[in-house]
C-alpha cells in the first residue's frame, strides 16, 4: 500500500466513531454506484436461456415402470 493511502487510513482512525462511519457509507455507495461496462452485464434472458427444458416426447421405461407402479 501506498505512503499516501496508509497516511490516509491513520488519518480515518483518528476520527470519532461517527464521522469514520460516515465515511465508510459515503465511500461503500461510491463503490456500488459504478457499474461494470455493458459487455460484462448479463441480462436475465442471458441467465434463463442457459436452463430451458428440454423435454423427452418418450418416456423411459423406468418411468413407465414407476407410473404403472403408482396407479395400481
Amino acid at each position: 500500500m501506498s505512503t499516501r493511502a496508509l497516511a490516509v487510513l491513520e488519518e480515518f482512525k483518528r476520527l470519532p466513531l461517527q464521522e469514520q462511519r460516515e465515511v465508510s457509507d459515503f465511500i461503500l455507495r461510491q463503490l456500488t454506484a459504478i457499474a461494470p461496462p455493458p459487455s460484462r452485464r448479463r441480462t436475465i434472458a442471458d441467465i434463463a436461456g442457459k436452463y430451458r427444458a428440454q423435454p423427452d416426447g418418450e418416456a423411459k421405461d423406468h418411468d413407465r415402470g414407476f407410473a404403472e407402479a403408482a396407479a395400481t
